[in-house]
């Protein structure tokens, strides 16, 4: 075989391969409903921590069309976007986490991931966070959560879609060390909201919260409210081991605590349309509160921590937004193949049922309905247009 045949047999291969790649990447899932040119497709989508893959965007191979058709796509994002140092050295108090790298972000901007919240227990150290948001920065991603002092890590993140503005506000309740994460007035950290009862919030993070939502109000026509939810097994957050469950018994992530439900109803209380909780890995209930949706935990979304290989659960949340308000909420259950690749579920059969199964046998009284390929959680009546 002569050397310029060789070449265009090297070519033939590189293109049967992009071929192949771009095959392999699954079409947009079928929504219900029919909305009108102006309305708005929110997903929200569970904790992402991308590595120790050679092209980080195939974490989303099977969902990314579905998220490029989205207006906007928000996540937690679980891990900071720097270089690991190690397992036993990135979180001292969290021994077998290494943080993702920044290689991360080419998933969010390949996939339309362009808002994200930086709040959350991983979110560690000072200087780690400031390294994130710069790469955030430099590839246009919108946060909230996280910032060089209290008043920046409770700055909203606000964006406009379709003449649309929505903001997002983010908190933890469960973090290491004051000292290594918390915002002060003068040092980088996250924002936060304290539980050490799992029942109660202190006062004064409540306060905050309802500043935070107040001053965002008149700002933005959609307010999303979401944090890190506490596991009740953070020894190091308040300095002494936290209150166990009879006979120590560790307590089940799928159950939501009290002080969940206190927080999504005074931040609704206070203005935010829309409330979800992560950090938990694991999917919770689902609520409507006054007419206004709530989901305690959305589980997974794209998650390459080593050691979480089996937790898989997780939601896909479309918010439909039409005439500047929310019109439909719906969820499709997420998994992840052989890969640790994230795929989209039936709802109304197989592995997609029972996690649906598992979602209603956590939420009283709210008539959760499949239509089509989405579980509806509330569908608001289309306002009738002014003569």
């Amino acid at each position: 075989m002569t050397r310029s045949m060789r070449a265009l047999t090297s070519m033939t291969l590189a293109a049967l391969c992009l071929a192949a790649t771009l095959r392999a990447t699954d079409a947009a899932w079928k929504w219900s409903g029919a909305y009108g040119d102006k309305a708005v497709s929110m997903l929200i989508i569970g904790d992402i921590d991308i590595q120790l893959r050679a092209d980080p965007t195939t974490a989303f191979a099977h969902i990314g069309e579905t998220l490029k058709k989205a207006d906007l796509v928000y996540a937690n994002l679980e891990g900071m976007l720097v270089k690991p140092q190690g397992p036993e050295i990135d979180i001292p108090d969290k021994r077998g986490w290494r943080h993702p790298s920044p290689d991360g972000v080419l998933a969010l901007n390949a996939w339309n991931v362009k808002v994200v919240g930086v709040a959350n227990n991983v979110a560690y150290d000072r200087s780690n966070i400031l390294q994130t948001l710069k790469v955030l920065d430099a590839n246009g991603i919108v946060h909230t959560g996280a910032g060089a002092n209290i008043a920046e890590a409770h700055k909203p993140a606000i964006v406009e879609r379709k003449g649309v503005k929505i903001g997002f506000l983010q908190y933890t309740a469960r973090w290491y060390q004051d000292s290594d994460q918390i915002a002060t007035a003068t040092e980088p950290g996250v924002a936060k909201i304290s539980s050490r009862d799992g029942v109660t919030i202190d006062p004064a993070d409540v306060e905050r919260v309802r500043d935070d939502i107040r001053r965002l109000r008149p700002q933005v026509d959609i307010l999303v409210v979401s944090h890190h939810n506490r596991d009740g097994a953070t020894a190091t957050q308040f300095g002494a081991p936290p209150a166990r469950s009879p006979a120590g018994a560790r307590r089940d992530n799928h159950i939501s605590e009290e002080y969940q439900k206190a927080f999504a109803r005074l931040a609704h209380d206070t203005g935010a349309d829309f409330v979800y909780g992560h950090g938990t890995h694991t999917v919770q209930g689902v609520e409507v509160y006054h007419g206004k949706p709530i989901l305690y935990a959305i589980g997974h979304s794209a998650f390459d921590q080593p050691g979480y290989e089996n937790s898989k659960d997780g939601l896909v949340v479309r918010v439909v937004i039409e005439g500047k308000r929310i019109r439909r909420v719906s969820f499709v259950p997420v998994t992840r193949d052989a890969k640790n690749d994230v795929l989209m579920l039936d709802p109304s059969s197989g592995d997609g049922a029972a996690l649906v199964g598992v979602i209603k046998s956590l939420s009283a009284n709210v008539p959760l309905r499949i239509d089509g390929q989405e579980v509806v959680l509330l569908d608001a009546p289309a306002q009738l247009s002014k003569k």
